[in-house]
């Protein structure tokens, strides 16, 4: 109970500190005044013997102390009580000290001097409300900017996935390099599932895709995830209502259930409790709820956020002659102690025992194929990783280019402070005393700058959230938690080591004989000085070039990007997104009368130019591909037929209405889209990769696509060339492609597109679209509707974000930057003030003064540029995955970045120049 009575103690003794304190001055004061009594008394009494016995009244002796302070009173003089006073104090002791030790007793005395060493720094900061604003901004700017962006970096990057045991979750698949994907064939999922040995489960995802949901109030299109029964186990996840998929309801013909994302049901449905067993309606077809997945679960595919999850149903054995295969997206589960290599060998053998139960012909589609398994944390953040460790990068710049700066500034405050703090070293202040008190002063900023910074990176998590680009990151999980809390302390207690040690420490240590005759810098303390406060503006520079050219070449790559030749022209055109479901629209009759329908109505709105349809819009993911084969290779075996290639069915009027160059031939014409007249259309790219690049030999040509094990399709004739259409992304050069006659592509076309040029602007006729597909078939939603300039911005979203952001930071460093070099260069003006009068009026000319001042500028110009430029040079390698059509080290982006500092830096230094060409002799050689 010892400790607790202690500690009981001095938190009283905290809490009561001013009232034991004057308790104790009270108690000081009273045992002075004792001592001071008895002295009089003994003096007294002194005084009497040495003048001879005197008789009281009474004929009795007075010795007692009251008697002898009568006596003192009638025969001490004012001196002698003087005296007495002093004497008492002198043996009582230093009150001051004894009042120190009492306090020091009490305990926690170090916190008492750090409130009172920071009441005393705010005053301090009340007297320079000029240093106090800039410094404060400065740091909340840099320490705002660095807990949003860690926030961001900590969701994404930090944070083990929401699943059962991720570190054992990899994601497995099959690169083809030909289209730079990972898609996986059904049978080979399957036979991987049955076979491998390095995996306690398997699970796979299907094509994730929009479905129409009706008899639930309006028709509505919503996001389908399939997922096999498996998939649950591997992840982990449980619902919060009902049950996972069940093995058979996993398998072909099996009755169709469905699990709802929690969104979905409370938007939907109204958070029905009972919604478990209840039928809804997809596609016109019926399917089972059996359960609801909770809020926080995060399907495994960034960016993709489905509202339904249907059972992904495959069959159970491996067949490779099956009908209409199905691509896969595979996660499995690790065993204890199998490593990502050891399945990747284990899945390429599985795949190699098995080529020999292949057609011919898929064996050889397939070579081109790689084994890949990646951890899928790995998988999930992708490309994003390098943007925000180079964001994060950024931030920390920035925070400490604003150190720096607010270093330079303490350093000129403090200079000013030396006489003050060699009086406080004259009266006692040690050095560690003296240092306490200004870093406690930097410590006080930093807290303000943390606690503004910390409502700015609550603002910048908001600005992350609404205006990066959809696939970047998972932005309803990014928040400002205990990990963001603990970043932001930590990096508020390293600026105060960064800002705040370097001019505590130099001025902990005043020269005290030198500031106390005339409170001047000697001529060596000055010099040091104003080294100090150079090379840190030197850094300053420095620091900010590596983030201009930086910025700059993310500024140019997204500028070129932004003008690639899309292949297309996207002003004027409105986008619109259709599926129909295919149990209502079953045969190829009902499809072309419903589009036929449609776009007859379309075409009659007010305001429209022409409209076209094709299966497969410009800058979106839906994709069709098929093998072929051209006629003068004919005699090729099967298996040496060209793969798969994108395949794109359109009406006569799509490429028109996108104005896609025709380079030879014609396009289709209306019979083509009435009737089956064997006829297709290639782009260029095909003609360039298939046929030698003769855009006019290639028209008459002939090609048929593959077929299934002996199934032979007819020969297509080549009527038209057309421009090649970047459809997949912007910073890829467009692919070869088949266009083929819509309705009449030998496939189900359920999906499609339309593309509408009007006179007016595309969004004002989105609703009178909407409008008309829904008096075709009013359980026919729409759904990705968009313009196509919309389109186009969404594919340079991920560019034009980093080069949003790290512009942004670039400018302020820039900023940051400027400030600094006109804080030294003016702070020198001031401080040489004197010295430019004796120049004047020894006949310096103001060319010679000004040269003076500008020369110190451009020395810490020079140096900065040189040191930032060689920075750059090593930093901007990193970034090559994040450019477009530059190089990393671009010797023009270098150039302007350079140019840019340069300039900022030599108009800060113009400022302080001109005033030193102003400067009076007569009142500079009076200034102190």
């Amino acid at each position: 109970m010892g400790w607790i009575g202690e500690m009981g103690r001095r938190v009283v003794g905290l809490v009561r500190r001013d009232e034991m304190a004057r308790e104790l001055e009270e108690e000081m004061r009273l045992h002075r005044e004792a001592r001071e009594r008895e002295l009089l008394a003994a003096a007294a009494r002194g005084r009497a013997n040495d003048g001879g016995a005197q008789k009281v009244k009474g004929d009795a002796w007075r010795t007692d102390a009251s008697g002898a302070e009568e006596m003192s009173a009638k025969s001490l003089s004012e001196e002698d009580r003087i005296e007495a006073r002093y004497a008492a104090s002198r043996a009582f002791g230093n009150v001051m000290a004894m009042s120190e030790r009492g306090r020091e007793a009490w305990g926690w005395r170090w916190l008492e001097d750090f409130v009172g060493d920071l009441k005393f720094g705010a005053r301090m900061l009340r007297k320079n409300p000029g240093f106090a604003a800039t410094a404060i901004l400065t740091l909340a700017l840099g320490i705002g900017a660095n807990t949003a962006i860690f926030s961001v970096v900590n969701a994404v990057l930090l944070q083990p996935l929401p699943y059962r045991d991720p570190g054992r979750l990899v994601w497995a698949g099959e690169f083809d390099p030909n289209f730079n994907d990972e898609a996986t064939p059904n049978p080979a999922y399957t036979n991987w599932a049955l076979n491998n040995h390095t995996f306690e489960t398997m699970g796979a995802m299907g094509n994730g895709g929009p479905m129409t949901l009706t008899k639930e109030g309006a028709p509505e299109q919503v996001m389908a995830g399939f997922v096999t029964p498996s998939l649950l186990e591997v992840l982990g996840v449980q619902p919060q209502l009902g049950r996972w998929f069940r093995t058979e309801e996993g398998l072909p013909d099996a009755p169709s259930v469905v699990l709802l994302s929690d969104a979905l049901w409370r938007r939907k449905f109204n958070a029905d409790p009972n919604i478990v067993g209840k039928a809804i309606t997809l596609d016109q077809d019926s399917y089972t709820v059996v359960g609801v997945m909770p809020a926080s679960f995060r399907y495994p595919v960034r960016g993709f956020n489905p509202d339904v999850i249907p059972a992904f149903q495959l069959a159970p054995k491996v067949d490779w002659n099956v009908q209409g295969m199905s691509l896969t997206r595979v996660i499995g589960r690790l065993k204890p102690g199998a490593t990502v290599e050891a399945a990747k060998a284990d899945l390429t053998e599985i795949s190699k025992r098995t080529d020999g139960d292949m057609p011919a012909m898929l064996v050889h589609m397939r070579e081109s194929l790689q084994m890949v398994t990646t951890p899928l944390h790995s998988k999930l953040v992708g490309d994003v990783r390098p943007t925000l460790l180079m964001l994060l990068v950024a931030v920390g710049v920035v925070l400490l280019i604003a150190c720096v700066n607010i270093a330079n500034l303490q350093l000129a405050r403090t200079a000013n402070r030396q006489k003050e703090l060699a009086v406080r070293s004259a009266i006692g202040a040690g050095r560690l005393r003296l240092l306490r008190q200004l870093v406690t002063e930097g410590a006080l900023i930093a807290i303000l700058g943390g606690a503004l910074g910390l409502a700015g990176a609550v603002v910048g998590v908001r600005v992350l959230q609404t205006h990066a680009p959809e696939n970047f990151l998972a932005s309803q999980h990014i928040a400002i938690d205990r990990w963001a809390l603990l970043f932001l302390a930590a990096i508020t207690c390293a600026t105060v080591v960064l800002f705040a040690a370097i001019p505590s420490l130099r001025a902990s240590k005043p020269d005290i004989d030198a500031k106390l005759k005339d409170g001047r810098d000697t001529a060596t303390s000055g010099v040091n000085q104003r080294g100090l406060r150079n090379a840190l503006a030197t850094c300053e520079l420095a620091l900010a070039v590596v983030l201009v050219a930086a910025s700059g070449l993310l500024l140019r790559s997204f500028v070129l990007l932004s003008n690639v030749d899309p292949g297309f022209q996207a002003d004027h055109v409105l986008t619109v997104g259709l599926m129909l479901p295919s149990v209502k629209y079953q045969t190829e009759t009902a499809r072309n009368g419903f589009y036929d329908e449609v776009m007859r109505r379309v075409k009659g709105l007010p305001g429209v130019r022409s409209a076209g349809l094709t299966t497969c819009l410009p800058l979106t993911d839906l994709i069709m591909m098929r093998t072929f084969e051209l006629e003068s290779q004919a005699d090729k075996s099967p298996e040496q037929m060209k793969p798969p290639i994108y395949n794109e069915g359109i009406d006569p009027g799509y490429l028109a209405t996108l104005r896609v160059p025709l380079l030879a031939g014609h396009e289709f014409e209306e019979v083509d889209s009435k009737t089956v007249t064997n006829v297709v259309m290639v782009n260029e790219a095909f003609v360039q990769k298939f046929m030698d690049g003769d855009v006019k030999a290639a028209v008459g040509k002939r090609l048929r696509f593959g077929a299934g094990p002996g199934e032979t399709l007819p020969w297509q004739k080549i009527v038209g060339v057309a421009g090649t259409v970047r459809r997949a992304r912007l910073d890829k050069e467009g692919d070869p492609i088949i266009y083929m006659p819509h309705g009449h592509g030998g496939r189900p076309e359920i999906i499609a597109g339309i593309a509408v040029r009007t006179n007016v602007d595309p969004a004002s006729i989105a609703k009178a679209v909407r409008d008309v597909v829904l008096a075709v078939d009013p359980e026919q939603p729409v759904f990705d509707m968009k313009t196509m300039d919309e389109r186009m911005a969404d594919a340079t979203s991920g560019t034009r974000f980093n080069a949003t952001l790290l512009g942004f930071f670039g400018f302020v460093a820039l900023a940051l930057a400027a400030v600094g070099v006109y804080g030294v260069i003016a702070y020198s003006v001031a401080e040489r003030t004197h010295e430019i009068g004796i120049r004047v009026a020894l006949g310096a000319s103001r060319g010679d003064v000004a040269g003076m001042v500008m020369s110190q500028g451009l020395a810490m110009t020079v140096v900065g540029l040189f040191f930032g430029l060689a920075g750059a040079w090593f930093v901007t390698r990193y970034m090559t995955s994040l450019l477009y059509g530059i190089a990393p080290r671009d010797p023009m982006t270098f150039g302007v970045a350079a140019g840019m500092l340069a300039g900022v830096a030599l108009a800060a230094c113009y400022l302080p120049a001109r005033r030193a060409m102003g400067v009076d002799p007569m009142v500079a050689l009076r200034h102190e």
